[in-house]
């Protein structure tokens, strides 16, 4: 909203308050209050000293907080209380926590409870938990998430994992938990599992039964048995992006598939580490029947663009079958000239490169039936020359080490291409430098040069064919990002970015296509600027950033914008597990919006356009029941019939058997059609109990489940299952 709107607002929020609010006529003239609670509490003292407790004035204007008249019904006032150390526990200063992230806690508040917070030397800051327009709020209902959300059959990610590979999650942060038993504290993880690669030569896996553990116990990454924890923040947000559910604070931070189950891999950010990750994030769900998505907002420029280097092949060979998908961010090179190409045909092409530290990097690919030469020039002084099929060794100039790799070896076995790798280090100095390219062999053909170490830029280059690998693989959904938001609270006031970044335009960091070998890419485009998720409790944020809740922040990039694709994935597996990969690129780029600022696509700045899950919910065939044997349909049929539904501990089924049947079995499939548990049954049976385990005795996750009742006499109905922990 705008300043003057807000000024508004506050004005009216507390000439309602005054009508309703009765208090102790203390003074609340303390610097640990924020200025609003502080007018508020003070005004309210002014119009009655009755001791009575504080209505909740946002609350209060809300359907979901209705008045009373009697002080002993009203709640109090949500607050958000900072305290000087982090606090594991369900009540502070006798008050019941609602919400909290370590040094954060969520409370509500008469009166009375204020005033003994401000006695408490811990108690750093207490502000009002403000109805602010959180920033997930804005980016979901564009790309209209919300919608299916909220459908007569809501759809929001239940029975589909979305896995990460980033630098791991918050695994305390309320978004990531739910209520199981109702007692109105959270104590539920939706966290499967946890891979720390970074500890330990193989890494170390934590369950979620240990997470579980860990948080009914208090503890947290420093203490118990789970000892990751995500100090950059990354992991956290980009998940909270897809899968989060806003649990954590009355904001409304929901997350595109806010009931989908989470695995999270902290890695090491080595190519192989990630492949092994991704591997890790399918191996468990394979194990439990449920398809998968796994985002990963991550890459790097090393490497030919055209999908045939080992880490886009590994990405391609793990994502087959249905129920997996891989989404990858196209990378923040959108506005940086790292590129540089040139059509040769007998003839030269130049440009500059002009460093800005020790070293720079570049590699360089052209056809495998050309032979081109490739000089090096410094600022001054005699050039390096490197002809095709050549490694020039070391070369000394005055200005800095050159060494260039020129197809020395042949073609390249991944794409029987040439590559052309330069390295120049020990640099003095940002004169310009300058490459050129010359076609000696007179078949002539196209040349791409990438900066993919050090620090310089290109001169005159572009920043066209910049996804970043594993981007470019052909079996991933790769995604850019456009501007829906750039206005939000902070903890250091409202900040204002729309000159920067005007809403509904491609961000100008979004890395754009196309591949090498001229496949559009990204596919599609999703809100990236600028996005407010989970706040890892690990990581430090600066002030403009972090949402007044204290649980959230705000975040720009395409590493933002894929975890809205892979959310909108887990909606389309959780309608129909059976789609693979292609399936799932073809109903999203299919249903894509284009408009104004898309222009005319598919192009290799938006793809086919920006993510519309409504419109690709409504392209999903809904798949038909697993088949079922023996296929015979006599005049009367088993039945089965579950007595409760959903279950979260024990499925009680009943029973009846046609006349004469001599065997029978009852069957349960998960939703894409694996057979998860076969009991074979006495025909004299009338009922099964089902504990909610596999044949080889794992616990299932929830989801939605099918059973069938099969005898020699006939097939029962197919019957739906939902389990819900």
């Amino acid at each position: 909203m705008s300043r003057t709107r807000a000024r508004w607002f506050i004005a009216a929020v507390l000439s309602f308050a005054l009508a309703f609010i009765v208090v102790l006529a203390d003074d609340f003239n303390d610097p640990r209050l924020a200025p609003s609670l502080r007018m508020l509490l003070n005004a309210a003292a002014a119009q009655d000293s009755q001791p009575r407790a504080v209505i909740p004035a946002w609350d209060a204007m809300r359907d979901s907080s209705p008045l009373s008249s009697e002080a002993g019904d009203i709640d109090g006032l949500r607050v958000l209380v900072k305290l000087a150390s982090p606090y594991s526990g369900r009540r502070f200063n006798g008050l019941p926590i609602t919400a909290s992230t370590g040094t954060i806690l969520g409370l509500n508040a008469t009166t009375d409870g204020i005033a003994d917070l401000l006695a408490n030397e811990a108690v750093v800051y207490i502000e009002p938990a403000h109805q602010a327009r959180p920033t997930l709020d804005r980016s979901v209902p564009v790309v209209r998430a919300d919608v299916v959300h909220g459908g007569a059959t809501p759809i929001r990610g239940e029975g589909v994992i979305i896995g990460a590979v980033d630098t791991g999650i918050d695994y305390t942060h309320l978004d990531f938990r739910f209520d199981s038993d109702g007692d109105g504290f959270e104590e539920s993880s939706r966290i499967l599992a946890i891979l720390d690669q970074t500890d330990g030569f193989f890494g170390v896996e934590y369950t979620r039964q240990d997470i579980e553990t860990d948080l009914a116990n208090g503890h947290g990454p420093n203490q118990g048995i789970v000892r990751q924890e995500d100090t950059d923040g990354h992991g956290t947000h980009v998940m909270a992006i897809a899968a989060g559910d806003g649990s954590s604070s009355s904001a409304g931070f929901v997350g595109v598939a806010p009931e989908a189950w989470i695995v999270m891999v902290k890695t090491s950010f080595f190519t192989s580490d990630i492949l092994s990750g991704v591997d890790f994030i399918f191996d468990l769900a394979e194990d439990l029947g449920l398809p998968a998505i796994v985002n990963l907002s991550l890459g790097g420029h090393e490497g030919p663009h055209d999908g045939t280097s080992l880490f886009e092949n590994g990405i391609d060979e793990l994502v087959h079958g249905e129920g997996r998908v891989v989404v990858v961010s196209a990378g923040n090179e959108g506005d940086l000239p790292i590129h540089a190409s040139g059509t040769l045909l007998g003839n030269s092409s130049s440009f500059g490169i002009a460093p800005d530290g020790w070293d720079a990097e570049l590699s360089l690919w052209y056809p495998g039936s050309a032979q081109f030469m490739v000089t090096i020039s410094p600022p001054s002084g005699p050039a390096i020359i490197a002809p095709w099929g050549t490694d020039t060794g070391v070369e000394q100039t005055a200005f800095g080490i050159v060494r260039i790799d020129n197809a020395s070896l042949g073609t390249d076995p991944r794409n029987g291409d040439h590559e052309v790798f330069i390295r120049l280090s020990g640099l003095s100095g940002t004169e310009q430098w300058t490459v050129t390219v010359t076609d000696t062999g007179g078949n002539g053909g196209r040349y791409d040069a990438w900066l993919v170490g050090g620090v310089a830029q290109i001169i005159n280059g572009d920043s066209s064919s910049t996804i970043d690998e594993p981007g470019n693989a052909k079996n991933v959904i790769t995604v850019g990002s456009f501007n829906s938001k750039a206005e939000w609270p902070s903890l250091s006031g409202d900040q204002n970015y729309l000159s920067e970044y005007p809403l509904g335009v491609l961000s100008s960091f979004s890395s754009q296509g196309p591949t090498r070998d001229g496949r559009t890419k990204p596919d599609l485009c999703a809100p990236g600027a600028w996005i407010g998720a989970a706040l890892s409790n690990d990581a430090l944020w600066q002030g403009y950033l972090v949402h007044p809740d204290g649980v959230h922040t705000m975040e720009l990039g395409t590493s933002m914008a894929a975890p809205h694709v892979a959310g909108a994935a887990a909606l389309l597996l959780s309608v129909n597990p059976g789609l693979t990969s292609v399936d799932v690129r073809s109903l999203l780029t299919t249903a894509a919006l284009r408009d104004g600022f898309t222009g005319s696509v598919p192009n290799n700045r938006w793809g086919w356009g920006k993510l519309d899950v409504v419109a690709a919910i409504a392209g999903v065939d809904i798949p038909d029941p697993p088949p079922v044997d023996p296929p015979t349909t006599p005049s009367e049929k088993p039945q089965i019939v579950l007595e409760e539904n959903p279950v979260d501990a024990l499925a009680r089924f009943s029973l009846s058997l046609p006349d004469g049947a001599t065997t029978a079995t009852v069957r349960i499939y998960s939703a894409n059609g694996a057979l998860v548990y076969e009991a074979p049954l006495n025909t004299s049976s009338d009922r099964l109990d089902w504990p909610l385990i596999t044949n080889r005795g794992s616990t299932v996750a929830s989801g939605l489940y099918l059973y069938v009742l099969i005898t020699d006499r006939g097939t029962s109905d197919v019957g739906k299952l939902v389990i819900a922990r």
